[in-house]
């Protein structure tokens, strides 16, 4: 007896008709091609010598190929584009400084009572780090000091002037 399957299409838009948007991954190729960037090698040689070790866009942490202590990051927040110019290998600390996550309270239209919560990403951005300014010391006078042990000012008892 012959064992027929079929799968069901993804919907493409939800119970109240907003259309879903999926996200796309990179291609394992922009991802290897953005590693070997990172690390400061030609890109286009990725399939002759494959490099282990990269560097952390943003800090200079090392990652290693294959540990998962890196993600690549869509640079101008727009999942849909998975150009090359758009690959940004960056450590999931720094990803994790560079998208804050907040919560939202949904209420019922008609009743105002809280029905769940909405996740809202936002891309705060990968900055570098401000240059610290260096600022003058304060250069104190220190009392002369005595190599006999005396007073230089004799001490005045409190109201005594």
């Amino acid at each position: 007896m012959p064992q027929f399957s079929f799968s069901l299409p993804k919907p493409t838009h939800n119970m109240f008709g907003k259309k879903i948007s999926r996200r796309k991954a990179f291609k394992t190729q922009t991802k290897k091609k953005e590693w070997m960037k990172a690390g400061g090698h030609n890109p286009d040689n990725w399939r002759k010598g494959f490099i282990r070790t990269s560097k952390c866009r943003h800090c200079p942490q090392i990652l290693h190929w294959g540990d998962r202590s890196y993600e690549f990051d869509h640079k101008n927040n727009n999942n849909s584009n998975n150009s090359q110019g758009n690959c940004f290998l960056v450590c999931r600390v720094c990803h994790g400084k560079a998208t804050v996550v907040k919560k939202k309270k949904v209420r019922d239209k008609y009743t105002g009572m809280i029905v769940g919560h909405k996740t809202i990403k936002k891309k705060v951005g990968y900055k570098k780090q401000k240059k610290r300014k260096t600022t003058k010391k304060r250069v104190t006078r220190r009392k002369p000091s005595n190599p006999f042990g005396m007073q230089l000012q004799p001490k005045v008892p409190k109201g005594f002037w």
